[in-house]
């Protein structure tokens, strides 16, 4: 009874073992390098893939310019903004500021 379970457990740890060597898992980066990329190098863009992209890019910028800095569209916020005076005479009557 003891060998049986004893060769039960062999053969456990063997399935364990070999289970860990299958084909797609070979040739794998197992070396980590911090700074050193070690994949396959990047394939070249051609020239109508680099205007797709800069036509992407150029789409999603939105407002651009001098005192532009996101991609959001620029939109007139006509008179819905309050003026920084009111909203310190708004403060000080819920008593905010004393």
């Amino acid at each position: 009874m003891a060998r049986m379970a004893r060769m039960l457990g062999l053969i456990a740890v063997t399935a364990v073992v070999l289970s860990a060597c299958r084909a797609e898992e070979q040739g794998r980066l197992i070396e980590y390098e911090p700074g050193v990329y070690k994949g396959k190098p990047d394939t070249e863009l051609s020239d109508s893939q680099l205007e797709n992209l800069r036509e992407r890019a150029r789409s999603q910028a939105g407002a651009s310019g001098a005192g532009f800095s996101g991609g959001a569209k620029v939109q007139d916020s006509g008179s819905d903004v309050r003026v920084p005076g009111d909203m310190n005479t708004r403060m000080q009557n819920q008593g905010g500021v004393k």
